[in-house]
């Protein structure tokens, strides 16, 4: 028999402040995950999957979460029989405030997870997720999921609707320049893409977890967009890149794509 997933919510701080703005809310009634057990594929990756639910009006955030969001970080490590854990983030909501730009969901959506077993055994996957929730206002919280995943299974729709919904994979790399400033650098990026929809947002993602990239300022003519960020570090350290390792995803209303290598 499989064992039930299981999910235990805490939240790292501000309890006070969601019992003080709902007090009628339990942290559960916000925020709930479930583990989809999935299926093993042919080749022995197996894919999983964690169903988030959220309270109306809450939100949550992507892989990268922009200036007024709380990015999430996910860890693995007390896992057995896992090499690696690749997290597939469906696409994702761009919403605008005052303060910045944030990226993220405000419904229900399945995060599918790449499984890397070890050897063609059960898995034991043991997270550790620490995400941010925000309504009127932002907190992080803490889950621990817990799940047996038996070699076997059969396909979910559920995970496999999430599969389709991430951003779709561009050919080719977008055009590229590094200048300096005060702060840091400007990344000026060129992508030659007709239009997916109103207000698009692009995203560029570094390998260096230590830079800091501001909210891109998007400008369009015909099918060439053109975006720049800064990249900024602490102390006197100025940042290094390299261009073919930058993910670009640009985000519009009803598709989004992604798009691995920045030429100069």
């Amino acid at each position: 028999m499989q064992m039930i997933p299981t999910v235990f919510l805490a939240l790292l701080c501000g309890t006070s402040a969601v019992q003080a703005q709902q007090p009628w809310m339990r942290l559960d009634q916000v925020v709930d995950v479930e583990v989809l057990p999935g299926w093993r594929q042919a080749d022995g990756i197996h894919i999983a999957g964690l169903k988030f639910q959220l309270a109306p009006g809450w939100v949550t955030y992507w892989r990268s979460a922009g200036a007024a969001g709380i990015s999430p970080q996910l860890d693995w490590q007390a896992s057995d029989n896992v090499a690696g854990v690749e997290p597939v983030w469906p696409r994702p909501k761009v919403f605008k405030s005052d303060i910045g730009q944030s990226i993220g969901y405000d419904r229900d959506f399945v995060l599918p997870l790449r499984i890397e077993p070890t050897a063609d055994e059960t898995v034991r996957l043991e997270g550790v997720l620490d995400i941010g929730i925000c309504k009127d206002i932002c907190l992080p919280a803490q889950l621990v999921v817990s799940a047996e995943l038996l070699p076997g299974g059969h396909p979910d729709v559920e995970i496999e609707a999430a599969l389709a919904d991430q951003p779709d994979q561009m050919d080719g790399s977008a055009s590229c320049v590094l200048r300096p400033t005060s702060n840091g650098l400007a990344l000026a990026g060129e992508i030659d893409l007709p239009s997916l929809g109103y207000a698009e947002a692009v995203v560029f993602e570094l390998s260096d977890p230590s830079i800091w990239v501001t909210d891109a300022v998007v400008a369009r003519d015909g099918d060439q967009l053109t975006a720049t960020s800064e990249l900024m570090v602490g102390g006197d350290r100025k940042p290094s890149i390299d261009r073919s390792t930058v993910r670009i995803t640009v985000i519009g209303e009803t598709q989004a794509v992604e798009i691995w290598g920045c030429a100069e």
